[in-house]
C-alpha cells in the first residue's frame, strides 16, 4: 500500500516522518471502523393535527344529536354533505374560544334516533306472542287513582270556613258630570200680611213632599263579574288542600239584586257601580248558599 504522500511534500527529519505516519495511520483507523455503521440522528415528534371539526347541527341526526347540538365531525362530512344540504353550520372562532374558556367538551350522542329503530310492542302483539309461547294473558288496564270526591255539604262547610266575609275589588271610577242647576221660578209679590204668611207656608209644604231623588251610584270603567269572584274564591280555598278539592263554575255564583241595589246588570252577572253587594255561592246538590259581601272601592289614581 502506498503513502498517500506526494514525493514534494516528504519530510527529511525522522520527527517528521514520525508525525506524518501517525496522522496517516490514525485516518485511515477511523474511516476503517466507520465503514457499515448506521447513524440514529434526534427526530422530532409529528405535531398532532386535528381530524374533527366542532359544529352545531341545524337539525336532528340519528346517532349524532339533536337540532342545536355541538358535535364533532370529519372536515371532508362537514365540507361535501352537511355544509351544502344546510344539516349543520360552521362555528366562528369566538364562539370557539369561548367553549374551550368553558371546557365544553364536544361528544356525539349515539343514542340519539336510536329508540325510533325498537319495535314497538302493541297490546295484540304482546297477546299473539304470549299466545305462542303459552303464557295466559290478561287484559292491561290502567287505573289511575280516584281522590274521595267531597259532598255538597263539606263542599258548604269549607267554603264558610276559608272565604272571608268580605271581598274586595277594586276599578277606577267615571267622573260624574255636574247635573246644571234648576231655573228658579219667579215668586209673585203678594205683599205682606197674612195672606203672604199662608201662601209662604203652602210653598213650604209642597217643597217637603216632593220625593227625594236617591244619589246616582258612580260608575266604573269594566266591570265586577261573576268569574271575578269565583277566581277570588278559589284563591281562598286553594290554601288548603281539601278546601282546593271543591268544584266551583261560573254558574255556582251570583249576585243577589233587590229594588234598593244598584248597579247589578245582566241577571246578577255583573257589576258596574261603585258600592256594597252581595253574592251568593251555591254548591251543585247543596240546599243553601253561602252568602258573602262584595265590595267594588273606587280606585284612587
Amino acid at each position: 500500500m502506498s503513502l498517500p504522500f506526494r514525493s514534494r511534500t516528504i519530510p527529511q527529519c525522522s520527527a517528521c516522518i514520525r508525525s506524518y505516519a501517525f496522522a496517516a495511520f490514525d485516518e485511515l483507523h477511523i474511516a476503517n471502523t466507520g465503514i457499515g455503521q448506521q447513524v440514529r440522528r434526534s427526530s422530532k415528534k409529528k405535531a398532532i393535527v386535528a381530524t374533527t371539526v366542532p359544529v352545531r347541527l341545524l337539525k336532528g341526526v340519528k346517532s349524532f344529536g339533536r337540532k342545536g347540538a355541538i358535535v364533532p365531525v370529519s372536515f371532508g362530512r362537514m365540507r361535501n354533505e352537511w355544509f351544502p344540504r344546510r344539516i349543520a353550520e360552521y362555528m366562528t372562532l369566538p364562539e370557539q374560544r369561548a367553549l374551550r374558556l368553558k371546557n365544553t367538551t364536544f361528544e356525539r350522542d349515539f343514542q340519539y334516533g336510536a329508540e325510533e329503530d325498537l319495535p314497538t310492542l302493541t297490546s295484540t302483539s304482546a297477546q299473539s306472542l304470549a299466545s305462542t309461547v303459552g303464557i295466559p294473558t290478561q287484559p292491561f288496564i290502567r287505573r289511575t287513582p280516584e281522590l274521595e270526591r267531597l259532598s255538597p255539604e263539606r263542599s258548604m262547610q269549607l267554603i264558610e270556613i276559608f272565604v272571608p266575609q268580605r271581598l274586595d275589588f277594586y276599578r277606577q271610577p267615571i267622573p260624574a258630570e255636574p247635573e246644571p242647576a234648576a231655573p228658579k221660578r219667579a215668586t209673585p209679590s203678594i205683599g205682606t200680611g197674612i195672606a203672604a204668611e199662608l201662601f209662604a207656608a203652602r210653598a213650604q209644604a209642597e217643597e217637603a213632599s216632593k220625593p227625594v231623588k236617591p244619589a246616582a251610584a258612580q260608575a266604573i270603567y269594566g266591570s265586577v263579574s261573576t268569574q271575578n269572584v269565583l277566581d277570588a274564591v278559589k284563591a281562598a280555598l286553594a290554601t288548603n288542600d281539601e278546601s282546593a278539592r271543591v268544584g266551583l263554575v261560573e254558574e255556582d255564583v251570583r249576585f243577589i239584586a233587590g229594588p234598593e241595589v244598584v248597579g247589578v246588570e245582566e241577571a246578577g252577572r255583573v257589576v258596574k257601580h261603585v258600592g256594597d253587594f252581595t253574592v251568593e255561592i251555591r254548591v251543585r246538590g247543596g240546599e243553601e248558599g253561602v252568602k258573602r259581601h262584595v265590595r267594588v272601592n273606587a280606585q284612587e289614581v
